[in-house]
This record gives structure tokens, sequence and C-alpha cells, in this order.
């Protein structure tokens, strides 16, 4: 058996930019979306699920769209939320990860440690899931058609005059 050594540079994207995976030191997960596809899952976050080490995803609610409640550094506080912190394309996001179509994600990397809360403070202390979409290829087009033809006015209906309502309304009482 002969050895194959070969050099790969993989790149890391965090808050501050990109870097090596190599100088990177903190515990971070990368889920591609092959792996996000390979199997059928309503939700985002049910990809995580089984894929990164230390996420416990609870689910509390059966109904359909229902998101599952995902601890990564487990329960911190009693009284304030334990969940993580979302980012969508390099924006924090506060809103329900449900709502994300799991065929429009690229990646997703799970911050896990102490270094999540070093990147993005006290938000991120309870652990970081970077969410990064797919880009459209290609230029956007948005066309606009608009046409309007009379051939006629509208019809008038014939107006009384104040002699005609008293007959017509003195009939129609009797």
């Amino acid at each position: 058996m002969e050895q194959d050594a070969q050099s790969v540079d993989e790149v890391m994207v965090v808050a501050y930019g990109a870097q090596k995976r190599s100088a990177f030191t903190g515990a971070a997960v990368e889920i591609k979306s092959e792996d996000i596809t390979s199997h059928v899952t309503s939700s985002a976050t049910n990809a995580l699920v089984g894929k990164v080490a230390g996420l416990t995803a609870t689910s509390t609610d059966g109904g359909p769209g229902s998101e599952p409640k995902i601890r990564i550094r487990g329960i911190g506080s009693m009284s304030a939320s334990s969940a993580p912190l979302y980012i969508v394309d390099g924006a924090p996001f506060d809103g329900s990860i449900a709502t994300i179509n799991p065929q429009d994600i690229e990646s997703m990397t799970v911050l896990k440690d102490a270094s999540s809360s070093a990147i993005y403070g006290a938000r991120g202390a309870n652990g970081v899931i970077l969410i990064t979409t797919k880009k459209g290829k290609g230029n956007g087009k948005i066309t606009y058609d608009y046409q309007y033809s009379s051939q006629s006015l509208a019809r008038v209906p014939k107006m009384m005059n104040a002699e005609q309502f008293i007959d017509y309304y003195s009939e129609a009482n009797l």
C-alpha cells in the first residue's frame, strides 16, 4: 500500500469572514445541501437531527409545519430561552425556521462551543446555526403588460323628474 497525501484547504465561513478549516479552533459541524435533501423532511431543523453530535431536538407539537425545539448546549437558564441563534445569509433570523424550504438551503453550519458566543456575543451563548441559502442563477427579469380598450360609454338610465317620482311613489304605495 502506498500513501497518497494531498493537501486540501477546506474553507469555513464564520461571522467575520472566511478562514481555513485548520485555522478554526472551535467546534463546528457543516451539513451540505446533499445531506439535507438526501432524506425526506418537512423542516430544515429536522435535517440536523442525527448529523450533529450534542444536538437535541424535542417536538412538543405533532401538528404539520411545527418545528422541533433545538438545543445545542443544553438548558442554560430556567427563565430565558435556550434556543440557538439562527443566522440566515449573514443576518440574524428571528422568524420560524420551519418557513425555510429545505430544498433552498445550500449548507448549514452549527457552531457548538464558546467560540460562538465570542463571535456573536450573548445571543450566541446557546450555540449558532448558520444557514446559507442557494443563490439564484442568471439575471432576473420582470415584465408587465397592460391593455385597456372601450368602444362606447356605459348606458346611463333615464332619470325621473320630481313630478314623475311623486306619481311613481303614489302608485307603488296604493
